[in-house]
């Protein structure tokens, strides 16, 4: 009978872990990714005045407005990408039973309702896509501290899995009640900042969020670092894509009694602005624009960078226009997102084949 040789053996296992530390660990850069530019029709809706959020679900566009328009507009709009229409309002602004104060949406494949996580009124909403009441049909009240700002999407079992604001964890799973059952993915220290806390590193590295419950894979995209944290439900386990800047941004942080910020100057440029996860890809909207070029020139983001679900580079979607927001349609391969202009509305971009393939 032979003995393995322990040398071998430690150079064996050394191995394995340094490429399974390579899959899950990826730098990226730009020459990455095949380039392929976009041009954009846009549909202009009068009944939208200051567009916040944005999402796709099913056939409809759902929009919600930021908090300071009239008390008496309707916070979320509905509109149809069948035959570019507006298809109704929603959302009746107020701190009262089955009304609305600053939602955000939590998306699903539901074509006969939508789910509105609104934290300053501590309750997920339940609204009809189908019936022309601004209320929603039920609402759940949540008392859980630990339920606090975050984005939601729902897990595959119909629990929610969240980003919070600031938190140890980079990912945090309740159930339908509200209470905390896990927590996915504890932020490491960085190097090139060993004095920051953990608290801090999550603060910098927040920013959107996405899932796709048909295939469990969920990102989070750091509106400060050009990070993607890809998170597969199913294993539990992350995927990180870094680059192409790997130089992390001059910012000051901030102590109050609401928790912890960071303060940046204006001339900082922002990375990552929106992701839409679909069966077979991942879409993240990319800026490389500061608030400075914002107030100067509307521009927000002109960029959409796709990878696949492990997190490997296909193309970078240049675009002919600014847009914030993202969603793609996957039926008839069209990428939408909210412009950006003096008279903001919905651009639409059609899917090359060549990136479809």
């Amino acid at each position: 009978m032979k003995i393995l040789n322990p040398f071998l053996l430690f150079i064996f296992l050394f191995s394995c872990a340094t490429k399974n530390e390579e899959e899950n660990h990826r730098i990226i850069s730009l020459e990455d990714f095949k380039e392929i530019s976009l041009n954009s029709e846009k549909h202009y809706f009068q009944e939208v005045i200051n567009a916040s959020s944005f999402a796709l679900q099913g056939d409809k566009i759902l929009i919600s407005e930021y908090h300071n328009i009239p008390d008496k507009s309707p916070r979320i709009h509905i509109i149809n990408t069948s035959d570019w229409t507006y298809d109704k309002p929603k959302g009746r602004y107020g701190k009262g039973p089955l009304e609305t104060f600053i939602p955000e949406f939590i998306v699903s494949r539901d074509t006969e309702r939508f789910l509105v996580y609104d934290y300053n009124n501590r309750k997920i909403s339940t609204f009809s896509i189908n019936d022309t009441s601004l209320l929603a049909t039920s609402d759940r009240k949540i008392t859980n501290p630990n339920f606090g700002p975050m984005r939601l999407a729902l897990t595959p079992n119909r629990n929610y899995l969240g980003v919070a604001r600031e938190n140890e964890n980079k990912l945090l799973e309740f159930d339908l009640e509200g209470s905390l059952i896990a927590e996915y993915g504890e932020f490491e220290k960085l190097e090139e900042r060993p004095e920051l806390t953990k608290l801090q590193i999550s603060l910098l590295s927040n920013g959107r969020f996405h899932g796709n419950p048909k295939n469990g894979i969920y990102v989070r995209a750091s509106i400060y670092r050009d990070l993607l944290e890809i998170f597969d439900y199913k294993t539990k386990k992350f995927i990180s894509v870094a680059g192409p800047d790997l130089n992390l941004p001059e910012f000051e942080y901030h102590q109050s009694e609401f928790g912890g910020m960071l303060s940046f100057e204006p001339d900082v440029h922002f990375k990552y602005q929106a992701v839409t996860v679909t069966n077979n890809y991942i879409f993240v909207l990319y800026s490389g624009f500061s608030q400075l070029d914002y107030s100067n020139t509307g521009s927000v983001a002109k960029e959409i960078r796709v990878f696949d679900l492990k997190g490997n580079p296909k193309w970078r979607l240049i675009l002919d226009r600014s847009i914030s927001g993202l969603g793609v349609n996957e039926k008839s391969n069209e990428i939408y997102g909210l412009t950006t202009d003096k008279d903001p509305g919905i651009a639409v971009f059609q899917i090359p084949d060549e990136a479809l393939n």
